[in-house]
C-alpha cells in the first residue's frame, strides 16, 4: 500500500464508510511498518530518543507521494540482522506511528491478553477498571471504550475491580453467562462448561439464556453450569477473600502504616509514580482502607488524612503539603 491509498483509507474512515475487509487492509500495511520485538530490544535511549523526534519524522513521510525505497530497505534488513543504531529510530517510530495511527482509525478495535499458568497478568482498562488475569486464562477487550456499555470477554479466571459509572454498564461475557456491574469488585472463574462468580464489593447480576437473572451481593457466591443453562446461589461460599485476592495488589488497607510503605503499593497498584514534594510526608503515619478505590479517590483520601494536595499528570502525581490560605 502506497501513502495515496493509506491517505484514501484515513478519509473513508472520517467519512464512516471504512469496510471491515479495508481495515484488515490497513493493519497489514501498518503491521509492515514495525517489529515490536525490534523496538523491545533496544536501549532505553535511543527508545526515549525516537518517542520525542521519530514520530514527528513519520508523519512528515506520510505527506510524500510514496513511500521511499531507502525506508523499504531500511526495515527489511532490520529484521534479518541486528539492529544497527542507524535505523534504530526508522523502527521505534514506525512501531510508534502504528499504534497511534491504529487508535484514530479505529479506536474500539478489540484487542487481547493472556496469561500462563501459575502467573498473574495485571492490566488497567481504558476506563481504569483493573484486572487480574489469572494463569492459562484469556481477556478480550476494546483498546478503548465507546459511548454504550463497557463490554469484555474472559475464558478462564480474573479478579475485576471495576471502575463506577452508572451511565455505562460494565458486562463480561463468559461463555453464555453475562455478569453486569456498575461498579463493584468480584472474581469470575470459567472452565468452560462452569462458571463461578464471588462478588467482594458492590452488587452484580448474572445472566443467560433460559435462566433467570441472579443479584449477588457482598460475599455471595453463584455457580452457572453451561450444559443445563442454569443459574444457582451457592449457600455455603468457601472461597475466602484471602484466595481470591491472592497474588494480587487488590488489598489496600493500612493501619498506622508510614507513607514511605504506602506510596510503592499505590504507584504498584495503578502504575504510576509518586513523587514526594516534601520529604517530611514519608514519616506520616496513615490508617486508611483505599481497597476498591480508583486512584483519584485514593490521593483524595490521602490528602484529607494528612493535610495535603495532590495533581496528576498522567502516570505522574505530585503529593505536597497544602498551602496555608
Amino acid at each position: 500500500m502506497n501513502n495515496k491509498e493509506l491517505k484514501t483509507l484515513i478519509d473513508k474512515y472520517l467519512k464512516g464508510a471504512l469496510s471491515a475487509e479495508e481495515t484488515v487492509q490497513l493493519e497489514q500495511w501498518l503491521d509492515a511498518m514495525a517489529d515490536e520485538q525490534a523496538f523491545e530490544a533496544l536501549p532505553e535511549a535511543e527508545k526515549e530518543a525516537a518517542r520525542t523526534q521519530g514520530y514527528e519524522r513519520l508523519l512528515a513521510r506520510i505527506d510524500k507521494t510514496s513511500q521511499p525505497a531507502v525506508v523499504r530497505r531500511l526495515f527489511t534488513s532490520a529484521r534479518s540482522v541486528r539492529i544497527a543504531a542507524s535505523v534504530a529510530c526508522l523502527i521505534i517510530a514506525g512501531f510508534l506511528f502504528k499504534n497511534s495511527l491504529l487508535n484514530v482509525i479505529a479506536p474500539h478495535r478489540l484487542t487481547a491478553m493472556t496469561s500462563t499458568a501459575g502467573k498473574i497478568k495485571k492490566h488497567i482498562l481504558s476506563d481504569g477498571s483493573i484486572v487480574w488475569l489469572k494463569g492459562n486464562s484469556k481477556l478480550v477487550f476494546p483498546v478503548t471504550f465507546g459511548s454504550g456499555s463497557r463490554t469484555v470477554t474472559l475464558q478462564g479466571e480474573a479478579l475485576f475491580e471495576v471502575a463506577k459509572d452508572a451511565a455505562h454498564p460494565f458486562r463480561i461475557h463468559c461463555g453464555t453467562l453475562t455478569t453486569t456491574v456498575l461498579g463493584t469488585s468480584f472474581n469470575i472463574r470459567s472452565t468452560g462448561t462452569e462458571t463461578q462468580v464471588a462478588v467482594l464489593t458492590g452488587k452484580i447480576s448474572l445472566s443467560a439464556p433460559q435462566s433467570e437473572k441472579i443479584i449477588l451481593l457482598p460475599n455471595q457466591q453463584a455457580t452457572y453450569s453451561e450444559p443445563a443453562a442454569a443459574i444457582a446461589k451457592d449457600q455455603n461460599n468457601s472461597t475466602s477473600v484471602h484466595e481470591l485476592t491472592k497474588g494480587t495488589e487488590y488489598d489496600m488497607a493500612f493501619n498506622d502504616v508510614r507513607m514511605a510503605d504506602v506510596v510503592p503499593r499505590i504507584e504498584k497498584k495503578f502504575d504510576v509514580e509518586i513523587d514526594l514534594q516534601d520529604a517530611g510526608i514519608r514519616n506520616n503515619l496513615i490508617t486508611a482502607d483505599f481497597t476498591d478505590q480508583s486512584l483519584k479517590s485514593t490521593m483524595e483520601m490521602i490528602s484529607q488524612a494528612l493535610n495535603l494536595e495532590f495533581e496528576i499528570k498522567g502516570r505522574a502525581i505530585l503529593l505536597k503539603l497544602k498551602k496555608e490560605s
